[in-house]
């Protein structure tokens, strides 16, 4: 009994720990006013994986932001040949924001001016083309900053990819969706 127990105990802790299954929550205690790009950021290191050569391993986290702000994630640093990331970031409230090569070569960086929503924002880093990719060390600055449109910081913002669905019971008209036209062999 005792051995069951361990290996459902032990193959629960592998499994639910994988890629992709969770991500670390990381909070900047500081709101910050700074105008020198990337100052009062949080540096955090990153891998890429790749498993077995056959598929990327995305590197996954969250960040805090309060509604109303500027966050800046900004992929500074790569360490590796053959490396072009892009990140995507979902905010609390569903919205996607999605970035490749903003950073100066081929490192994304997204700036969210000014934050939807308070809560956590889940950011992923992987290859642009979900393909494999080579195994790559990376930093990533985390900051937050006073909503500003002069700051250097929040200048640029990230253009939404998606836009959160309207709330159930919303009287905010959505759009008609057309069907997609018959395909040629349907009959």
């Amino acid at each position: 009994m005792r051995k069951s127990a361990l290996a459902i105990a032990f193959a629960a802790s592998v499994l639910g720990t994988g890629p992709g299954h969770t991500a670390s929550q990381v909070w900047d205690p500081g709101v910050d006013a700074c105008t020198t790009l990337n100052c009062g950021t949080v540096l955090l290191p990153g891998t890429v994986g790749n498993i077995a050569g056959l598929s990327t391993q995305r590197w996954d986290i969250a960040v805090y932001a309060a509604a109303g702000e500027c966050l800046r994630l900004d992929q500074t640093n790569v360490f590796g040949a053959g490396v072009d990331d892009e990140m995507v970031v979902v905010a609390p409230d569903g919205t996607a924001y999605r970035d490749d090569d903003s950073s100066g070569g081929l490192r994304p960086k997204v700036v969210i001016n000014p934050t939807p929503s308070r809560g956590w924002y889940y950011v992923s880093i992987a290859r642009f083309t979900g393909a494999p990719a080579p195994e790559h060390d990376f930093y990533l600055k985390y900051g937050r900053y006073v909503r500003s449109t002069t700051n250097p910081n929040c200048v640029g913002a990230t253009t939404p990819r998606m836009e959160p669905a309207p709330a159930l019971g919303s009287k905010t008209p959505t759009a008609v969706q057309q069907a997609p036209a018959a395909s040629p062999t349907a009959q």
